[in-house]
C-alpha cells in the first residue's frame, strides 16, 4: 500500500535491479520468466453489489506451465501493475489492462520467480512454500505470511529482484498450534507500520495479532475477529483512508461457493478482544459467478475513488477458475 510509485518504477525494471543480468553474465540466471497469459472477460451477473460497484472481471489462465495458479495474495501498484504470490512459492508479477472508462479487461507483462527462502534457495518443501498472504511495508519492501510452516518473511523485491534471500518477520505466539491448513490468511500494516495478521478460522471466530516489524519476543494475538457460520478469513489489506477491507470465503459443495467484503476502522484495534465495529460492505452468493476468493487489493482510484480488487485460488483444479474482479466502493 506504501510507496507505490518507488514499486512500481523498480517493478518495471526488475531485471535492474540485480547486480549483473543474464545478459552481462551468461552464468547469471534470468530471475523472472515471462509467461503467456489468456484473460477472458467475466461478467459477475449484477451491476451493484452492496456498497460495491462491480467494475469488470477476468479469467486468468496460461498454458505456459501447469502450475500457475493458487494466487492467494495480491498486491496493486501504481499504473495498474501487480504483485501476486501464490500457494505453491511463486511470484507473478504483470500489469492489470483497464479500458477507458477504467473497467478492468485484462492483463498482460506477466512473469513469474519462486519465492526464496532466508538462504536464497527456492522454497521448494510443500511445508515451507505455503505463502498465504502478501503486503507492502512502510519501506517498499513486501511481506508474506506462510501457513503449514506459520512464519513471516520480509523480501526487498525493488533493491533485489524475486531472487534476493528475505529476513525473518517478527514471531506469533500461538501461530504454531493452528492448523497446518487454517494457518496465516491475512496480512496487512496499519498505519503505524505493525504487522495486522489474521489466522483463517472457521468456528465462529479466528485471532488477530498486532506486531511491530522489529519485535524481538513472540507477540501474542490480542484481537479476535467474528466470523458468520462457515466462513473463514482469506485476506486483509489497508485502505487508502484508513481502516482494513477483508475478504471472507465460504465453501459446501451443496451451496457452492459464497464470500463476504468487510471494512474494519481502525478504532477496532484500540481496545483488546472482538474488534469491534466490522461492517459488511457486500456478500458474494449464488447466482453471482464466484470461487474461492482468496486475495484483495484496495487503491484509490482518481481523486478520492476506492477501487477494490479480489483474486480467487483455483487449488489447480480444472473445476475452478483464477478470477480477478474490480469493484469500485459506493456510499450507501
Amino acid at each position: 500500500m506504501f510507496l507505490r510509485g518507488l514499486c512500481v518504477s523498480a517493478l518495471a525494471l526488475l531485471g535492474a535491479c540485480a547486480p549483473m543480468s543474464a545478459a552481462e553474465d551468461a552464468t547469471v540466471p534470468e530471475q523472472w520468466t515471462a509467461i503467456e497469459m489468456e484473460a477472458l472477460p467475466v461478467d459477475i451477473g449484477a451491476e451493484r453489489i452492496g456498497r460495491l460497484q462491480f467494475r469488470g472481471g477476468i479469467a486468468l489462465d496460461s498454458e505456459d506451465g501447469w502450475w500457475f495458479g493458487g494466487i492467494s495474495g495480491m498486491e496493486v501498484l501504481d499504473g495498474e501493475r501487480f504483485l501476486m504470490i501464490s500457494d505453491r512459492g511463486d511470484w507473478f508479477e504483470g500489469r492489470f489492462v483497464l479500458d477507458d472508462a477504467g473497467a478492468l479487461i485484462g492483463a498482460t507483462d506477466v512473469r513469474t520467480a519462486p519465492l526464496r527462502d532466508t538462504n536464497g534457495q527456492p522454497v521448494d518443501d510443500r511445508d515451507d512454500s505455503d505463502s498465504e498472504a502478501l503486503t507492502q511495508l512502510m519501506d517498499g519492501r513486501f511481506a508474506v505470511s506462510f501457513e503449514q510452516r506459520p512464519r513471516i518473511l520480509i523480501y526487498d523485491v525493488n533493491r533485489d529482484g524475486p531472487f534476493g534471500a528475505p529476513v525473518e518477520g517478527p514471531r506469533l505466539d500461538g501461530a504454531e498450534r493452528l492448523p497446518a491448513n487454517s494457518s496465516l490468511e491475512a496480512l496487512a500494516i496499519d498505519g503505524e507500520g505493525n504487522f495486522i495478521v489474521g489466522a483463517e478460522g472457521s468456528a465462529g471466530s479466528t485471532p488477530i495479532w498486532r506486531a511491530p516489524i522489529g519485535a524481538t519476543a513472540p507477540v501474542r494475538a490480542a484481537f479476535s475477529y467474528r466470523l458468520p457460520l462457515g466462513y473463514s478469513l482469506t485476506s486483509l489489506d489497508r485502505g487508502p483512508d484508513g481502516g482494513f477491507f477483508a475478504v471472507e470465503r465460504f465453501y459446501a459443495p451443496v451451496i457452492g461457493a459464497r464470500a463476504r467484503i468487510t471494512f474494519i476502522p481502525d478504532s477496532a484495534f484500540e481496545h483488546e478482544g472482538d474488534l469491534e465495529g466490522v461492517e459488511e460492505i457486500a456478500s458474494l452468493t449464488p447466482p453471482l459467478a464466484l470461487d474461492n476468493f482468496e486475495a484483495i487489493a484496495v487503491v484509490r482510484r482518481g481523486d478520492s475513488g476506492v477501487r477494490i480488487y479480489i483474486a480467487s485460488d483455483h487449488n489447480f483444479s480444472d473445476r475452478q477458475r483464477t478470477l480477478v474482479y474490480a469493484f469500485d466502493l459506493v456510499s450507501n
